[in-house]
């Protein structure tokens, strides 16, 4: 049987690392754009979009075997050997493609538009990157959800208020400032993050966990590059094609449609363990359950952003950022294929089948630039936006096409997914086609008032458990 207060409690753990980790882009906005110009914004988002990259390349994803393998080991001890192996390997990977970045450095960084010390700094902020991959690694299958947003939290935030000190402190190429920041962050957290990863890695180099390590993360590598790719590419074309400038106006607005990213991240972190318990006793029931929950608020994200995208981006960022929020609603659409994948990536993932996810992901990364091609020679950011939102409509179709008649998986009927999506669609397209920039009091309430039938209709279903979870907070706060 489902079991939502523990699921609701991960769940809001998870949701303070997220926001604190995945959500940073957006508390930081504000903060950000009135210290960057839009150049500067644009040269800031386009080098972490490239870190994101380069940290998965770095390793060549050695180190998410991890989580995986804590279902199969045999007891704690092999657990810890299994970690201590694999940390290993992915440190000797790292270190040799490190050293062979710094002697491509120069013609990189003419590729990128970076300067050279800039492109440079791409190697220890994605060991950063890696040091927490590593961390959550362990600690997710544990369900210490707890330890891991207060880590995440401390780490984020420390590097944010000391990325802004350097930014307010230099000069020129302020940018520098989220380079510092997350430098001298890392040397703050990183003490104890390696001695929380010690306590479960025996220093070990077993040859038995080789075939495991690399028959898991090297066919997941195109899946954790391709969801990077869709993402980011987008932000590094319009950089190299339209200048550092319109890389600052769209990474503006798909740092607010990445909100969606909290939604995303949150329900799948608390849910992968009872996925794995759920399949292994064969509870379809609950998987349904959770799901439909899951997807729905899923949904709900998805209409507040698209609603009131130019309300937050007036609020956020000064009047030169707010030209292209109108993508907004398109790139939403885009992670709302995005999460419904999931349904069949996990599955991909629980077979151990992971070539798979290769195969899903490849289709959408691929896709993703060969449109981003094309189309910004004719639409420039909206054919950006569009690429980005047809990429993951990509990879739901081959996904579906896998899961269906390849792996045959239990999931439940798409009906399920599709209708609620279906009014998301007809509510998104009435604010594509009616983009309002009106912030008077009786247009927000208007708003208001429309998500508010919005949020009830799609919520219909679970209205009873909805107020029977009111009552029961209700009763418990006239108790205390």
């Amino acid at each position: 049987m489902s079991d939502y207060k523990n699921l609701l409690r991960h769940s809001g753990n998870y949701l303070l690392a997220t926001i604190a980790t995945k959500a940073l882009s957006f508390v930081s906005i504000p903060v950000y754009t009135s210290l960057l110009t839009v150049e500067e914004y644009g040269v800031f988002n386009v080098f972490m979009s490239t870190a994101g990259l380069a940290a998965v390349i770095l390793t060549l994803n050695t180190e998410v075997a991890i989580g995986r393998y804590y279902y199969d080991a045999k007891n704690e001890e092999d657990f810890k050997r299994f970690v201590g192996t694999s940390v290993r390997i992915s440190l000797v990977v790292f270190c040799s493609l490190s050293f062979l970045l710094v002697i491509l450095s120069k013609p990189l960084s003419l590729f990128l538009g970076f300067d050279t010390l800039l492109t440079l700094a791409i190697i220890p902020v994605s060991l950063y990157t890696v040091m927490n991959s590593v961390f959550v690694q362990i600690y997710q299958p544990l369900l210490k959800s707890r330890k891991i947003a207060i880590v995440s939290s401390l780490q984020a935030y420390i590097s944010f208020a000391l990325s802004v000190v350097a930014i307010m402190l230099l000069n020129e190429k302020r940018y520098y400032g989220q380079v510092i920041g997350t430098l001298l962050a890392m040397l703050f957290i990183a003490n104890y993050s390696v001695r929380q990863i010690n306590a479960y890695c025996t220093p070990c180099f077993d040859k038995r966990f080789i075939k495991y390590i690399l028959s898991y993360s090297i066919p997941n590598l195109p899946y954790a590059l391709s969801s990077l790719i869709i993402a980011q590419f987008g932000k590094l074309i319009i950089g190299q094609q339209q200048g550092f400038e319109a890389a600052g106006l769209y990474s503006y607005a798909s740092n607010i449609a990445a909100l969606m990213c909290i939604i995303i991240s949150v329900t799948n972190s608390a849910w992968i363990p009872y996925f794995f318990t759920y399949m292994n006793i064969k509870d379809y029931k609950s998987i349904n359950n959770d799901y439909d929950l899951i997807w729905r608020v899923t949904l709900i994200g998805a209409g507040m952003l698209s609603l009131f995208n130019y309300e937050i981006g007036f609020f956020l960022g000064r009047p030169e950022y707010l030209h292209q929020l109108y993508l907004i609603p398109i790139l939403i659409i885009g992670y709302c294929f995005y999460q419904w994948s999931y349904v069949f990536l996990r599955n991909v993932g629980y077979e151990k089948r992971m070539i798979w996810n290769a195969v899903i992901v490849i289709s959408g990364g691929f896709s993703n630039i060969l449109l981003n091609s094309i189309l910004i020679n004719n639409f420039k950011e909206l054919g950006v936006a569009i690429s980005f939102s047809i990429s993951y409509l990509i990879m739901f179709i081959i996904g579906w096409i896998i899961n269906s008649f390849v792996l045959k998986t239990y999931t439940p009927a798409m009906r399920m997914f599709a209708v609620p999506f279906f009014f998301l669609l007809i509510f998104l397209s009435y604010i594509i086609i009616n983009p309002t920039t009106d912030i008077s009091l009786t247009a927000i309430s208007l708003k208001i008032v429309i998500f508010i039938v919005f949020m009830i209709f799609i919520m219909f279903k679970w209205r009873s458990k909805i107020l029977q979870l009111l009552f029961s907070i209700i009763g418990r706060q006239s108790i205390n």
